[in-house]
């Protein structure tokens, strides 16, 4: 196989993987995953509405309590046992990422993220939870391969 051959193979490997990542069109609006590193993370992809200040808070419920584990809403606070082992992160262009360090679900949870008056759920069974993925990393550690986004378009009409 020549070299300009091998690049096209290439192309469209790296077409095929980033299809598959980042063009599902019908992305999740929660997601929990678990870090290599024991932390878990739980990404909440809610648009916040117009015209109102940014809440949010993170919350889940095994059977039936619910335990805040981190907000920034006024007057009320997380449990005691979240308050210095978890962080919010914004995700653009909008949403929040909680990180619980150093956590594990030893059970059946539900994780709950409510984002300016908008609540959405995810029912996480416990042998069900995933990895995070490495394509995140390797998405942030090369931009350019960003530049292939617009092939997503392309991709769909096949």
């Amino acid at each position: 196989m020549n070299t300009s051959n091998s690049i096209f193979v290439w192309i469209v490997f790296l077409e095929v993987l980033i299809s598959t990542v980042l063009c599902q069109g019908e992305e999740s609006i929660i997601t929990v995953c678990q870090e290599e590193d024991t932390d878990l993370r739980v990404n909440c992809l809610l648009e916040p509405k117009a015209n109102y200040h940014t809440d949010f808070e993170f919350s889940m419920s095994k059977g039936n309590k619910e335990m805040i584990i981190n907000t920034n809403i006024s007057g009320i606070m997380p449990e005691p046992k979240f308050r210095h082992n978890t962080f919010v992160t914004e995700i653009e262009p909008y949403g929040f990422r909680l990180t619980m360090m150093g956590f594990t679900i030893t059970e059946n949870t539900t994780f709950i993220c409510k984002v300016t008056k908008t609540q959405k759920t995810l029912f996480v069974e416990l042998d069900t939870i995933e990895p995070c993925s490495a394509i995140s990393v390797f998405l942030l550690g090369y931009p350019w391969i960003s530049l292939l986004i617009p092939l997503c378009i392309m991709w769909e009409d096949f």
